[in-house]
């Protein structure tokens, strides 16, 4: 399947060429970006399944039936397991998105990862000398710089002031999307909780009375 077919994702559009090899053709403004947030855990470790039921608002609805469907056993400790699993890899994301976001902000501000700032190196040759070099007279000799060789690279910092304005929102904008696909998976792990707790009530309270030694029918 070819990257612009993709069904996940919105349409690519193919990305136009005007043979400079930079983003000189692109007349669409740069993209605008908001502020990364900051994640953290919300559980340190998975709570303890039990029977009491989260506080709701409201009253609630009219009570449905429920449609008729064959036996299931569900597993509340395997579902625990699973919840502390999700948390330790919910806490590495975490730990990893914070040290990305600071890398992205700090290329952010200073503006000098994509060539803004970029030089290049300029040697100046010797003249000949008139005499041979009795140390080694078949290496080439260099002079001495008259002024800064370091100079600044105009192509590649006119390159750099096209393209930062669209990668730095685009930088911002890609941590964004890993924010909120952590967040989802934060979202996930309660819900878990919330369906263990259900199952655990529902299990409690499937449990018949104790006989009370009384007889049924009477005589």
């Amino acid at each position: 399947m070819e990257p612009k077919d993709s069904r996940y994702g919105p349409h690519r559009v193919p990305i136009k060429s005007d043979g400079g090899g930079d983003s000189g053709g692109n007349t669409d403004p740069p993209p605008t970006a908001e502020a990364p947030p900051t994640l953290y855990m919300l559980w340190a470790t998975a709570p303890a399944i039990d029977t009491a039921m989260p506080q709701t608002e409201g009253g609630g609805g009219k009570p449905t039936r429920a449609e008729t469907h064959s036996a299931f056993s569900v597993n509340v400790g395997d579902m625990a397991d699973s919840m502390t699993f999700l948390l330790d890899s919910s806490r590495d994301m975490v730990t990893r998105y914070e040290a990305l976001k600071a890398l992205v902000l700090s290329a952010d501000a200073s503006h000098t990862v994509f060539g803004e700032q970029a030089t290049y190196t300029e040697h100046i040759p010797k003249t000949p000398p008139t005499a041979v070099d009795r140390r080694n007279g078949h290496e080439p000799t260099f002079a001495e710089p008259q002024g800064p060789l370091i100079k600044d690279d105009p192509g590649v910092r006119s390159a750099a002031e096209k393209f930062g304005p669209y990668m730095y929102p685009g930088m911002k904008n890609v941590l964004m999307e890993c924010a909120n696909a952590i967040e989802l998976l934060g979202r996930y792990i309660v819900l878990m909780d919330r369906a263990g707790t259900y199952y655990a009530r529902a299990d409690h309270q499937s449990v018949f009375p104790e006989p009370s030694g009384k007889s049924i029918v009477g005589t």
